[in-house]
């Protein structure tokens, strides 16, 4: 090795790895048991995020990505309902349950070399439906003409591809649907061909409590005192029959004109 990609070398190990130009720029969404990240992270010209996730990527003479998944621009999304956002972080491959692609993950097929482009089969179309906890994906595997699902699982890659995947339920993100997805083998628990049609998901709606307007206070209070209805008083008898004079009511009683004609 010459000076000049020693110098290359050491400046890219001390720096910003990311910066070479010849990466690729993937924009994923990795989900590990507790935390949700969606992210940046890179695979070289002519790869796949899928060989990057089976493999590595090269840069400028380093090999890297072997056992982590190195990202950038990290905003994650925890269990709790956290969120956090980080300049760069590495996972463990082993703890991946999947890694949903959005853009940026797959080659052009125009740009891939002659000897290469010649090597892609045809493949027929498995229905599969795979049960990853806390999740389950919906979707499309690809086998050789001449094989099926159980060939799929038992291949040596960890990571299979799986496409037009509905995921439920949806992600923290929100998200719930993509076109790629590399799933991790070691962490599916049951795997199925299935003729289950995708259902779309009802994201749960939040009701909004409206707040009672508040009465204008005013100087003096507005409190409505109840109307008492007053009962009217009874008649009482215009003429009455006797009437006693005080101090005379054994000696002279006075009785009145109708009394007279009894």
């Amino acid at each position: 090795m010459d000076e000049q990609t020693q110098l290359e070398s050491s400046t890219t190990a001390e720096g910003n790895w990311w910066d070479d130009d010849r990466l690729k720029r993937v924009n994923a969404v990795v989900v590990i048991l507790g935390c949700t990240l969606s992210a940046t992270t890179y695979r070289g010209q002519q790869q796949r995020l899928l060989d990057v996730l089976n493999h590595s990527f090269l840069v400028r003479y380093h090999r890297i990505g072997k056992e982590f998944v190195p990202l950038t621009e990290v905003e994650a999304f925890f269990s709790t309902g956290e969120k956090e956002r980080l300049a760069s972080t590495h996972i463990n491959k082993s703890s991946i349950l999947f890694v949903a692609e959005r853009s940026g993950g797959q080659p052009e097929r125009n740009g891939l070399p002659e000897g290469e482009a010649g090597l892609l089969r045809a493949k027929k179309t498995v229905s599969a439906r795979i049960d990853i906890p806390p999740y389950i994906l919906v979707g499309k595997m690809h086998a050789e003409l001449r094989e099926g699902l159980v060939h799929l699982i038992d291949g040596d890659e960890m990571f299979l591809p799986m496409t037009d995947v509905f995921i439920s339920p949806p992600l923290p993100t929100g998200e719930w649907k993509f076109g790629f997805v590399a799933i991790n083998k070691h962490q599916i628990v049951r795997v199925e061909e299935s003729l289950e049609v995708p259902k779309v998901p009802v994201l749960p709606v939040r009701k909004v409590r409206r707040r009672k307007p508040k009465v204008a206070a005013t100087g003096t209070s507005s409190i409505e005192v109840p109307k008492v209805r007053r009962r009217k008083p009874k008649a009482t008898a215009t003429t009455p029959s006797s009437v006693e004079l005080p101090g005379t009511a054994t000696e002279h009683p006075v009785l009145s004109p109708d009394s007279e004609s009894h």
